[in-house]
């Protein structure tokens, strides 16, 4: 029985995600990454109701009732 030898080109899904993350040339984009996804769930969330029916934006894409 032979084992395949384990290296990033055998990495799939989750598990290459993570060697990418912790491999040291690639954790300052994975700190951007990850702050710039924290700062674009912060502002969706932050994004009233108010606010969409302002928006000409979110009425002519995403508004199920137009003003």
């Amino acid at each position: 029985m032979t084992e395949k030898a384990l290296n990033w080109r055998n990495l799939r899904g989750i598990s290459a995600f993570m060697f990418e993350v912790k491999h040291p040339g690639t954790r300052p984009f994975a700190i951007g990454f990850g702050c710039i996804l924290l700062a674009s769930t912060y502002a969706q969330f932050k994004y009233t109701d108010e606010m969409k029916a302002n928006s000409e934006y979110w009425q002519a894409f995403h508004a199920t009732e137009k003003k």
